[in-house]
């Protein structure tokens, strides 16, 4: 069942209102108006945006099937994601921890505390840093081994390398791992990197706003990426849409060269011999 009516009274009951899933185009192509915002009296919440309506359902066709016990994130901000985690996962348990570093983050760690207990979601978030809190936190929450983490804190190729250090001594082998804005910071050769170097598979996943990454073991995920596959088009699709956008970007020189193209057939054709 979508999640994303709940979610959103969660925080317009609380006097916050969001916007999520607008499309850039009609934002002067401004490309973090998908994103989710957080607004009071007008102003925003947090520089920390939230994970894009699209990005929601994609957690809604990934946890379709898969059902892991014990959940942990790293990043919070206000708590969009890891609230979503948990209306999607009553029978899971979440964790979450945010550095505290971001305009709101604190507050936020206390919004969404106070949030779940209203609400009865088995979420919990502390104020931690990663690497360094991960193997603690995680063992004083009795949050071991972990089945899935979502990896959603600074992006960078040197924190998302360690982020996934940090995680996994403490995780499951079939433990799959989600990775936030992959391919908005150029982050994908890090995360094949890191799949290949611990003998896990990686996928990227262009259907979603920012290019998340899954890495995960492929001999026990057969039903998880049946569920997930229109997230990940086949590299000959997205050649395709390229050179559709190419062309619609440089229409003007499109048109010249289907122009001066033809012009060489015709030309080719009237040639003695031809």
């Amino acid at each position: 069942m979508p999640i994303i009516g709940r979610l959103t009274a969660i925080y317009r009951s609380r006097g916050i209102e969001i916007a999520t899933g607008l499309n850039p185009s009609h934002f002067d192509d401004f490309p973090l108006a998908p994103f989710t915002w957080f607004l009071k009296d007008g102003e925003s919440l947090t520089n920390g945006l939230g994970i894009a309506l699209q990005e929601i359902y994609f957690l809604e066709c990934l946890f379709a099937r898969y059902r892991p016990a014990h959940l942990f994130a790293i990043g919070n901000a206000m708590g969009w994601s890891t609230l979503a985690l948990g209306l999607l996962n009553p029978q899971g348990k979440v964790l979450a921890i945010d550095a505290g570093l971001d305009r709101n983050s604190l507050a936020g760690i206390d919004f969404t505390n106070a949030a779940a207990l209203q609400e009865a979601l088995p979420v919990t978030v502390l104020r931690g840093r990663s690497p360094e809190d991960v193997g603690q936190v995680l063992g004083e929450q009795a949050m071991l081994p972990i089945d899935f983490a979502f990896i959603d804190g600074h992006h960078s190729t040197e924190q998302v390398a360690f982020d996934f250090g940090a995680l996994r001594p403490h995780a499951a082998a079939n433990c799959v791992y989600l990775f936030h804005d992959v391919a908005t910071f150029a982050l994908a050769p890090t995360i094949e990197r890191l799949a290949a170097d611990n003998r896990l598979s990686s996928r990227l996943l262009p259907g979603t706003n920012s290019g998340m990454a899954l890495v995960y073991d492929s001999r026990d995920c057969p039903l998880l990426l049946d569920d997930i596959a229109p997230f990940a088009a086949p590299p000959a699709v997205l050649q395709t849409i390229r050179e559709a956008a190419w062309s619609h970007r440089h229409r003007h020189l499109a048109r010249w060269r289907r122009s001066v193209v033809k012009r060489l057939g015709q030309s080719r054709a009237a040639l003695p011999g031809q």
